[in-house]
């Protein structure tokens, strides 16, 4: 079956104010227009879509899991350096005394870049966030890096965003409905792009002296699962320089507010080195010989004809 809208410009269909949200095309998480689209343009308003196999909804755009005040960062200074340090947002004022966390990434201030390789000329990668903690005297005594990745999708769901639009804006429907559609979740391409960048990342950190707590990957519960699937389960360390903490999130669907709130689920801590072992090594594999079976059923299947 395909995907459906869990929340579309931030809001379930049934909230009392998803009519207003879909006109407006505005993003409640970062306050700017929505920056989901479709081929041809349209903005899509995708935050979360939900398969209706399973019921379960899955965050599909970063700025999602921006949400109750960039709560993912607050949980991120509270697992590295205890929840009695404030995280001052970009529109906060500067404490005048004690330490505090400066975030650097989406609309905080400017988004660090590094070269690639130690060469001249050498392209540049970003982490999605820098949290800076700054001591009394307003110096940078540590930092922390922040990975954020949700999912992306097969196919498409064009239907069921016209199917949306004509409930709450006839004129971005047009008149008419796309054929039928269909999507789906693709995990694999997460697992086969996100799992090689976190140990390149792992590795660049860990040989810098003030990243004392490491990287910090943040993302959907069934994206987290569907890692462990994928690698296994990993060895749990402390907190430490060199290692990878994931933090596990999903849609509060109790949550009264609106936006819905979001839920740490889980908080699980192992290293680079055992992240780059994992991957390398997978576990859950294929039966021994599955492929020569497949070949015989296959030649078996050729010589009948």
């Amino acid at each position: 079956m395909p995907l459906e809208y869990y929340e579309a410009f931030g809001y379930t269909p049934d909230s009392n104010s998803a009519e207003s949200a879909f006109r407006s095309k505005k993003c409640p998480f970062v306050g700017d227009t929505c920056s989901k689209s479709f081929a041809n343009g349209v903005i899509s308003g995708s935050c979360t879509l939900v398969n209706p196999t399973n019921g379960e909804p899955v965050p599909c755009c970063p700025k999602r899991l921006y949400g109750d005040d960039f709560k993912i960062l607050a949980d991120v200074v509270e697992h590295s350096w205890g929840a009695d340090i404030p995280l001052v947002l970009g529109d906060q004022d500067i404490p005048e005394a004690g330490k505090f966390v400066i975030p650097f990434g989406q609309k905080q201030g400017h988004e660090i870049r590094i070269p690639h390789k130690a060469m001249e000329g050498s392209s540049k990668f970003s982490i999605d966030w820098i949290l800076a903690l700054v001591d009394e005297n307003r110096d940078l005594e540590g930092f922390v890096a922040v990975e954020v990745q949700t999912i992306d999708t097969t196919g498409n769901y064009r239907k069921q965003f016209w199917e949306l639009a004509n409930r709450f804006d006839p004129q971005v429907a047009g008149e008419t409905a796309p054929k039928k559609s269909s999507s789906n979740f693709n995990f694999e391409n997460v697992n086969k792009r996100i799992i090689p960048q976190l140990i390149t990342k792992g590795h660049i950190l860990r040989r810098e002296k003030l990243c004392t707590r490491g990287l910090f990957f943040i993302c959907p519960t069934p994206v987290y699962d569907r890692i462990q699937q994928r690698v296994g389960e990993l060895d749990d360390y402390p907190i430490q320089t060199g290692s990878i903490t994931f933090l596990a999130y999903s849609i509060d669907k109790a949550s009264k507010s609106e936006p819905k709130s979001l839920k740490l689920d889980s908080c699980s801590t192992t290293t680079s080195e055992q992240l780059s072992v994992a991957f390398s090594s997978p576990k859950n594999l294929p039966p021994k010989g599955v492929y020569e079976e497949a070949i015989r059923k296959a030649l078996a299947d050729r010589f009948d004809d």
